[in-house]
């Protein structure tokens, strides 16, 4: 039978795949948080005097990044959206102060110039970036400050390594390069502090945890989706190509991350 799911378009996937990794997200978001805290850590060494009276964090997820938001500026507004219910939902349950809003990060439903801090860590990446960078550019106040992690081009070139050969079909997500990005900021005459490029790693014991971990984070959408499942043969070649690259600390996954803080 069919996935029903391949039928919806891909922002409607992709909303999907997060509802339904909400309940699980949370365990399964130890490379997320990371990145989170370093974008934090990048945001007070750019050395911005901010004190901003309201904030946006844009594809905020289940939340996490509120609590720091909340205790660096205890008395800003925040507000928090999110194109998935379920992770509004559980992002309300980390704070009942802040405003929540079910909608696109690429067209946000909000008056321009009403934000000073623009806040988004790893949701550009499901997003046309310049869309993104476009929207918060129209809702910071002169003078604002953006601070976002994104993914780059070279992000999980494991599973782009066991996929390979197998078949046609794309298995990670296509993500538009860095350096278009940058080039973005520079024509719209943002003000870079910070701009760094890291490989994020984490290893696993065996494929099917490392694919079991990628999916309770809800990143499964990829694009074109291969319309059938693999075969056992396909499976066992999969895991094949993968057992080598097997480091003693076990499989590893690579995220390609990008850290910017920009102002106006």
């Amino acid at each position: 039978m069919s996935d029903p799911s391949l039928a919806l378009p891909a922002k409607q996937r992709v909303r999907q795949a997060f509802d339904q990794a909400a309940p699980t997200y949370d365990a399964a978001a130890d490379v997320q948080r990371e990145v989170c805290d370093r974008l934090a850590e990048f945001l007070v060494q750019a050395g911005i005097d901010l004190e901003p009276d309201t904030i946006l964090d844009a594809g905020c997820g289940t939340g996490y990044g509120v609590r720091w938001l909340e205790q660096r500026w205890p008395r800003a507004r925040l507000v928090l959206v999110d194109f998935a219910p379920a992770m509004l939902a559980a992002a309300r349950a980390r704070s009942a102060r802040t405003s929540l809003i079910c909608a696109d990060i690429e067209a946000l439903p909000v008056a321009g110039q009403g934000f000073d801090l623009y806040w988004s860590s790893l949701a550009w990446q499901w997003n046309d970036p310049r869309r993104c960078l476009a929207e918060a550019g129209r809702v910071l106040k002169p003078g604002g400050t953006l601070a976002v992690a994104t993914l780059g081009t070279d992000n999980f070139p494991e599973l782009r390594h066991a996929f390979a050969e197998i078949d046609d079909y794309a298995h990670v997500l296509a993500i538009r390069s860095p350096e278009g990005l940058l080039a973005e900021c520079h024509a719209g005459e943002w003000r870079l502090m910070v701009w760094q490029r890291q490989p994020v790693r984490r290893h696993f014991t065996d494929v099917s945890a490392l694919l079991r971990c990628v999916k309770e984070v809800g990143a499964r959408e990829v694009g074109a989706r291969r319309p059938a499942p693999f075969g056992r043969s396909a499976w066992r070649a999969i895991v094949a190509r993968y057992e080598r690259l097997r480091e003693p600390e076990g499989l590893p996954l690579t995220y390609d991350v990008v850290w910017l803080v920009a102002t106006r």
